[in-house]
């Protein structure tokens, strides 16, 4: 009888301590901030870049967590994250692909643009997603290793929008794994990091909802800046 209230507990724990670290990853990008004249680290985009937030070689946030860009077990990673198989550092949360400057462009035309968004440009930190827990999707590998040469790899995107959130999809998705649950399933919620620092557990917007013209506001407005320009888009 007391085997599903330890399961809960542990979901519960795992949850927790996934929030604690998207609050110090928060900490860092105000670190980060301070250091560059308000402006936040650009989300990512073309291979060789050094100003994207997750970046090793003492670039993006990695100064300000202890130099250290990812692994199993650190504050880039969701404790219930367990499958990683490519070459970059192991990290489970993606940063929104909308904050750059201009803000609000989608992909792929976003891909090239490398100007970070000032924080004094987001008239509504507290409703603006910073950080989310990404799809972990199947790639080909680069031609960096020999051994990763023409082979399928485990990564998650270094940003995106809603499409690329754990649970955005109803069903099993080619190329992705339990691109259809929730990270936190056992809550049916994902963590999410805004701009103000603050973490909230909410589900996932769902393909079902997103097609849904009366009820794809609430979640496509967390995701841009400029809420009011692309209101129109989503109703």
């Amino acid at each position: 009888m007391l085997f599903p209230v330890f399961v809960r507990a542990k979901a519960n724990a795992q949850q927790v301590k996934c929030a604690s670290n998207m609050r110090q990853l928060g900490a860092a990008f105000q670190m980060y901030t301070g250091d560059w004249y308000g402006a936040y680290p650009a989300p990512g985009g073309l291979m060789g870049n050094w100003n994207y937030w997750a970046q090793s070689g003492n670039a993006g946030l990695t100064p300000y967590v202890g130099g250290r860009c990812g692994g199993f077990n650190t504050i880039w990673t969701c404790p219930l994250m367990t499958q990683w198989d490519c070459p970059y550092p192991v990290r489970s949360y993606g940063m929104n692909s909308f904050l750059r400057r201009p803000a609000d462009v989608a992909y792929p035309s976003c891909v090239s643009i490398r100007a970070p968004i000032r924080q004094d440009a987001i008239p509504k930190p507290r409703r603006t997603i910073l950080l989310y827990e990404g799809i972990q999707v199947t790639i080909p590998l680069p031609e960096i290793k020999p051994e990763y040469v023409h082979r399928l790899g485990v990564y998650v995107y270094r940003c995106g929008d809603w499409t690329e959130v754990r649970g955005w999809f109803t069903a099993p998705a080619k190329g992705m794994l339990s691109a259809h649950v929730p990270m936190h399933e056992a809550s049916g919620t994902n963590n999410y990091l805004y701009c103000d620092g603050h973490v909230k557990a909410r589900p996932p917007g769902t393909l079902l909802v997103r097609m849904s013209p009366n009820v794809t506001w609430k979640e496509a407005e967390e995701w841009f800046v400029d809420k009011e320009k692309y209101r129109y888009l989503y109703h």
